[in-house]
This record gives structure tokens, sequence and C-alpha cells, in this order.
């Protein structure tokens, strides 16, 4: 499992979108825009628009479902990491 990012999220993570950190593992990412698919600890399947344009970030409808989903808020620590193919996403509160 390769880690791609590690992010306190903002109040804009939580609104709008999530911009990815300047140090994110990139190589890891799509090389343009696509939907992610993401699974949670429990398993749940979530679908993140991506866009690489600029600074990149993950919003559309899959983020801001997850976001309200699992409660997120300012301050919370999300973690993306890649596996073979699939893309897993960890909460630290």
């Amino acid at each position: 499992m390769v880690m791609i990012f590690e992010k306190k999220l903002e109040k804009n993570d939580i609104k709008h979108r999530m911009r990815l950190p300047s140090d994110s593992n990139w190589e890891e990412l799509p090389s343009a825009a696509e939907t992610l698919v993401v699974r949670d600890e429990d398993n749940n399947t979530w679908n993140f628009s991506y866009s690489k344009s600029g600074r990149s970030c993950l919003s559309g409808n899959g983020w801001n479902d997850f976001v309200k989903s699992k409660g997120l808020i300012a301050g919370n620590e999300i973690s993306l990491y890649k596996t073979d193919d699939s893309y897993t996403i960890k909460i630290k509160n």
C-alpha cells in the first residue's frame, strides 16, 4: 500500500472541494480528469470526481456525500492510499 497524501481538512475542503496537498504522490494518481473509485475503512465505495489541472482536487457529489456521511469537520485528517489499482481513504478524527 502506497500513501498518496495525508491532509488536515480545512473549511473549504468540507464546504466545496478538497485540494490535494502539493506534496502528494502524483505518480499514483491518474494523469487526467476522471472518477476515482475509493473505498473507506467500512468497505463502502465512493466515486470522487478528480481533476488535474493547475491545482488538483476531489470534488463533486461523491466527495460531498462522503463528507456528510462521515460527519467530517475542519481539523479532521484524511489519508489516501493506493493498492494495485484500487484506492482507500482513511479518516483520523
